[in-house]
């Protein structure tokens, strides 16, 4: 199965709860199922930690600009997507991603080469997949049903939100795609 390996990078460890890690372990699954139906399997989900004053003021995202920078700061080696777990993104915004992330994980700001998503509990489930699918490639589409509606459910999903066959081959497409 092709599969896609997904490295999670918990920003000011010491500021998540038990419940936190809860709602990311439930996201990490709600992600595969998400991906599963279109035969992709979600791998790995390493799981790493940057503390408070490690993260130099980025432990919560105040904007667009500070999640970029988020990224360029850190990343962790190899073909994975680097998932930015954070406890607070300002505003609207819930998680921020490139579409058709970099496959060179060390270029640095503007550059975006990581996803930041904020740790909500059970909406982490909508979050999560939808921005790994931005850095593999997918745009936002018009079909409330879809993964990549431009909004999320809150509270996470009801039913498993639907791919399509184009999507899948987008997602096929990107350098971090392990193609059996």
């Amino acid at each position: 199965m092709p599969h896609v390996a997904v490295n999670l990078i918990y920003v000011g460890w010491e500021n998540f709860t038990s419940d936190d890690v809860a709602a990311v372990n439930a996201a990490t699954w709600a992600t595969r199922q998400v991906y599963w139906q279109v035969g992709f399997d979600m791998f790995g989900f390493n799981a790493y930690s940057i503390t408070v004053a490690e993260a130099q003021g980025y432990a919560y995202v105040d904007d667009d600009t500070e999640a970029r920078f988020l990224t360029g700061q850190w990343t962790i080696p190899g073909n994975a997507v680097d998932v930015f777990l954070v406890k607070g993104y300002t505003g609207p915004t819930a998680g921020l991603s490139p579409v058709g992330g970099p496959c060179d994980k060390y270029l640095t700001y503007p550059w975006m080469t990581g996803a930041v998503v904020e740790v909500l509990g059970t909406t982490t489930n909508s979050i999560m997949p939808h921005e790994i699918g931005h850095y593999l490639g997918l745009d936002h589409v018009n079909d409330p049903t879809n993964l990549m509606y431009p909004s999320v459910d809150l509270g996470g999903f009801t039913a498993v939100p639907q791919l399509n066959f184009a999507q899948s081959m987008t997602i096929a497409q990107h350098c971090f795609t392990t193609l059996p």
